[in-house]
């Protein structure tokens, strides 16, 4: 396995823990550069499945955002995965897998502070269809995974957005961990060859939408 993060320490600790199985690769994906540094690696390890998992988050109102930051908003969460996504699989061979991570917040906004986050999303999702009807004839699968609210660090590198978690958290004390989530796109991965889990929403329990 493969693993993509921008922190040195904690891909090295997940080596550790994971064992000689597992390969950190210590890269930005929102950077050109970086990107393809990955996609040299993935080739010359032969993989079989991708996951695009990377993500960044912003909570501000879609006119107040400044275009700067919408452009770093796409470059993680829609144009790293066209890209990966885009070399990669068609060198994945029949029976090869992709999955793109989106969100509950491409299906309902519920304040306009969710909204940039979203639309990067929704891309994602079309994308994601797209690419699938492109891959099929060749045998392999693209999938979406669609969890709701998941108890990562990402929130607390986001601005303006403490009293909205606060609310979230009171309200829905109960949010789906980052192993759950993994455990989901295990068995998207690990269905019968000739089966595709096209999509997979996955919700906390108390979650409704």
């Amino acid at each position: 396995v493969l693993g993509v993060g921008r922190g040195a320490e904690r891909m090295a600790a997940a080596a550790e823990g994971w064992g000689e199985r597992f390969v950190p690769v210590v890269a930005d994906l929102s950077l050109d550069g970086d990107r393809q540094r990955c996609l040299e690696i993935a080739r010359s390890a032969g993989v079989q499945a991708l996951v695009n998992n990377a993500a960044a988050c912003v909570y501000a109102a879609p006119s107040r955002l400044e275009i700067s930051r919408w452009r770093a908003l796409l470059e993680v969460n829609l144009l790293a995965a066209v890209e990966l996504a885009g070399a990669l699989g068609p060198e994945l061979g029949e029976g090869g897998q992709i999955i793109n991570v989106s969100s509950v917040t491409a299906r309902h906004i519920a304040h306009p502070d969710f909204g940039p986050y979203a639309v990067t999303k929704v891309a994602l999702e079309r994308f994601t269809e797209a690419l699938r009807l492109e891959l099929a004839p060749r045998g392999i699968g693209v999938s979406l995974l669609v969890p709701g609210l998941v108890d990562t660090p990402i929130y607390q590198k986001v601005d303006d957005f403490e009293r909205t978690e606060a609310y979230l958290r009171k309200s829905m004390p109960r949010w789906l961990s980052p192993e759950e989530v993994a455990e989901a796109a295990i068995w998207m991965l690990s269905r019968p060859p000739g089966v595709v889990i096209s999509e997979l929403v996955i919700l906390p329990r108390g979650q409704a939408r």
